[in-house]
């Protein structure tokens, strides 16, 4: 009896679960699944219209809005910290090293001339936070 009991409880279980995933599934849709209709045959006059290839005419104004869909590749603004590794002054370009906990990378910018005055009071070994667009240095602010 004790088994019995058992079974049944189990038995219910896992009805009620079954329950549920149904529930869901018809919740997803917000209907509930119909049958599939058959597909209706297709028209005489428009299977001859898709059948005859339109004789295509060249034209000039075609050919330039594809070469305006072009799209421009997208250019990445980030902040970044790290130690000055190395500068050059002359070339406005700094190397930067930054600490990560998965390894540790260098990397190479070039800053623009609105960020080169803040390039001045930089030297190797400075900790520093650089505002990023592109591969170019926007904004530079020496961390105290």
């Amino acid at each position: 009896m004790k088994r019995l009991s058992i079974v049944l409880v189990g038995l219910i279980f896992v009805l009620s679960m079954a329950g549920l995933a149904f529930a869901q599934e018809k919740a997803k849709t917000g209907k509930p699944p119909e049958a599939m209709k058959p597909a209706e045959p297709a028209k005489p006059a428009e299977a001859a219209k898709a059948q005859a290839p339109k004789p295509e005419v060249a034209k000039p104004e075609a050919a330039k809005p594809e070469v305006a869909k072009k799209e421009k590749p997208r250019v990445v603004k980030y902040r970044m910290g790290g130690l000055v590794v190395a500068l050059d002054s002359g070339a406005r370009k700094i190397t930067i090293k930054q600490d990560k906990v998965r390894g540790d990378r260098k990397i190479t910018l070039t800053v623009n001339k609105k960020a080169a005055k803040d390039l001045a009071g930089i030297k190797v070994g400075d900790e520093v936070n650089v505002w990023v667009t592109g591969k170019m240095i926007t904004a530079l602010q020496k961390v105290s």
